[in-house]
């Protein structure tokens, strides 16, 4: 069993105060039991402030986590904040590893890397942070792992800092923060986690500007033909875009033939052809369907996956977003945190104790799905708000 505790501060300009306000919230040596491991997440420049390090030096555990433009734990929320999430356990062991240096290594070597890892005992669950980086992305993480002789679940987040200044998505290890580190929590013992997934498009009836249509050339995250037609026409011929220039980021569900979906964004064509990148890879012979993202659709997701949580009376959730459906939001970026402290409140009128939950944005949610056959299948998604959690 898994117990958790979570703190939050807005406190960015002073080390000390900001410590002092976790350890005050999260009483480490009072509630931590035999194993435990820390979560943060945090506003780019807490980094900056030196805030970051203080708190990962202060705690009695080994601390891991990555930026994130905005974050919510129970009863709180805030952009220009930071939050510690301890998840602490007398049968249930955590190992910390790190893959360092990765724009420097091959997909192979680190794909090597990982999977030599996890060899002896399979892991509960693995997961990971990762750098945002092309060196080794959330898809080769996914099928790495899916093509292991007994893959195990993960679930976990690239690291995307939403204001999209240069050199701030960072991911977090022991209070060191860098740029080009793929960092791994595995969870060994007593645990059986629980995924939940949802999206502004999990009503695959309404809302969609096309019908679905076959993908018939695809390579990596690169969409060249849609129903044998280059992908540029096939969209103008829909009237899904007038012109080339006037897509800012599109969103498509997929379905594959295994049954498993994900959510994929468009935000740009392949200079100089009529293909269109995508922030995750495609394959060839999937069914595709493209859409506007609706900030309503978006808050309306986020309730529906609350619902499930209320209903199930799970209580120690981990839940990443997608940074997207922030931006649905427009200068309501905020109304999905806000929105789930909602429901978290008819989680505690219903279940009469407070919903221990914690929130962060990612540039990309890893989280498992299952096939038509019940297969688990990790799948890296977009636009999609995840949840783990533990009984």
């Amino acid at each position: 069993m898994i117990r958790m505790y979570t703190a939050f501060t807005k406190q960015i300009d002073d080390p000390e105060i900001a410590v002092r306000e976790i350890l005050e919230q999260l009483k480490p040596e009072e509630n931590k039991l035999k194993n435990t491991v820390g979560i943060v997440h945090f506003y780019y420049e807490f980094v900056e402030t030196d805030v970051c390090e203080a708190i990962a030096a202060a705690m009695p555990f080994e601390v891991v986590g990555s930026v994130s433009s905005y974050v919510g734990i129970t009863e709180q929320y805030g952009d220009i904040a930071l939050s510690v999430t301890m998840l602490t356990s007398d049968d249930v062991n955590f190992s910390v590893k790190a893959i360092e240096g990765v724009n420097a290594k091959s997909v192979e070597q680190i794909a090597d890397e990982v999977a030599q890892m996890y060899v002896g005992e399979k892991p509960k669950l693995v997961m990971p942070f990762l750098a945002l980086t092309p060196h080794f992305t959330g898809d080769n993480l996914v099928d790495t792992v899916n093509a292991l002789p007994e893959p195990f679940p993960l679930y976990g987040t690239i690291a995307f800092n939403m204001s999209m200044t240069e050199n701030t998505h960072f991911t977090m290890i022991n209070g060191k923060t860098p740029l080009d580190t793929h960092v791994f929590v595995a969870f060994y013992g007593n645990i059986e986690p629980k995924f939940h997934v949802t999206n502004a498009f999990f009503d695959f009836d309404e809302n969609f500007q096309s019908d679905f249509a076959t993908i018939t050339e695809a390579s990596e995250a690169v969409l060249k033909s849609v129903d044998g037609i280059p992908t540029l026409k096939y969209l103008m011929e829909q009237g899904i875009i007038s012109k080339p220039d006037s897509l800012v980021v599109l969103p498509a569900i997929l379905i594959y033939p295994n049954g498993t979906n994900v959510v994929r964004a468009f935000p740009g064509m392949v200079e100089g052809t009529d293909f269109f990148w995508a922030t995750g890879s495609m394959k060839t012979g999937a069914k595709i369907k493209f859409a506007h993202l609706d900030g309503e659709k978006t808050l309306v997701s986020a309730e529906h996956l609350m619902k499930e949580l209320v209903e199930s009376k799970e209580n120690v959730v981990l839940m990443h977003s997608c940074a997207a459906r922030a931006w649905s939001l427009g200068t309501k970026y905020f109304a999905e945190a806000q929105k789930i402290a909602e429901c978290a409140d008819e989680y505690k009128e219903a279940n009469n104790v407070p919903l221990n939950y914690s929130l962060a944005y990612s540039g990309g949610e890893i989280c498992p799905v299952w096939d038509k056959d019940g297969k688990m299948v990790n799948t890296l998604h977009n636009y999609t708000l995840v949840a783990c959690t533990f009984d």
